[in-house]
């Protein structure tokens, strides 16, 4: 009698291992889920949006329009024909250029917004800047920036960490800094003691180029032989603009004069740009 049971029971432990492997066969032969297709794109302006958790409340930091680092650099396509073409023409219809047979070393096309013609960006015997805004066979508008020599200032590279297009051996670059589609002009400006960093812009309303900095915003060099630069470009807590380093200039009114020292001087300071001013605007210390 046990024996039979025994036997049941190894009978019915058989059944059920086939039944499950059988079972198990069948799931296996069932195809693999698809994976989903990837698009793949060599774009490099593609920016995917954030996302964040529902109920979340996420605080936005002043100026968010800077929180991207924006293409510096605008291309404004002109051909090798027609810069050359230009350059014949400022020879031929500038009366500065004609009168005193000054030199272009640098020219190129620009997107300054100057409405009526062409932009154009130019410089003479690097000493001068204009702008001009050209018009079939006419000079519509001059407007004339002022330029400086790297060698002016210092032996050591101080645009290295300046975007955007350098200006022959200038101590100018041209770019689109504010992020705004448009070209401005970054200048380190030399004069005596009064070292000044200047962003010009074209100003719509007042048909002329301004100043985006504060006109007192001055600069110290480090080192004028071995560096850093005394400006760099870059994003701080999420906003682009530029670090400098400060110096705030002390005017003395006679021989017993002393200021105290300004606190700020000697120490970095980062700017950004707020598009509502139209200007850029101090953040604070770079910690």
């Amino acid at each position: 009698m046990k024996k039979r049971y025994y036997l049941l029971y190894i009978m019915a432990l058989l059944f059920f291992s086939c039944f499950g492997s059988k079972k198990n066969e069948v799931k296996n032969d069932q195809p693999a889920p698809q994976e989903e297709e990837q698009v793949v794109t060599n774009r490099d302006d593609l920016v995917e949006e954030p996302s964040f958790p529902e109920n979340d409340i996420v605080e936005e930091p002043p100026y968010l329009e800077n929180a991207l680092n924006w293409n510096i650099i605008t291309e404004v396509y002109a051909s090798d024909e027609e810069i050359e073409e230009m350059k014949t023409f400022l020879y031929e219809n500038d009366k500065y250029i004609k009168e005193y047979e000054v030199k272009i070393t640098f020219i190129s096309k620009a997107n300054f917004g100057i409405p009526g013609g062409d932009n154009w960006i130019v410089r003479l015997s690097d000493s001068f800047l204009p702008i001009y805004v050209r018009n079939g066979t006419t000079i519509e508008r001059k407007y004339n920036l002022t330029s400086f020599d790297l060698s002016e200032g210092s032996n050591f590279d101080i645009m290295r960490d300046i975007p955007g297009t350098r200006i022959g051996n200038s101590t100018s670059s041209i770019g689109d800094f504010n992020g705004d589609g448009r070209d401005e002009v970054f200048e380190y400006a030399f004069g005596g003691r009064a070292f000044l960093i200047i962003i010009y812009g074209y100003d719509a309303e007042k048909d002329n180029f301004v100043n985006y900095c504060d006109i007192n915003l001055s600069f110290r060099l480090i080192d004028k032989y071995d560096g850093p630069a005394p400006a760099e470009f870059m994003t701080y807590k999420g906003m682009y603009g530029f670090k400098v380093y400060y110096v705030a200039l002390e005017l003395g009114f006679g021989p017993d004069y002393h200021p105290d020292p300004n606190p700020k001087n000697n120490k970095w300071f980062f700017y950004t740009w707020s598009a509502e001013q139209r200007e850029y605007v101090e953040v604070g210390e770079v910690e």
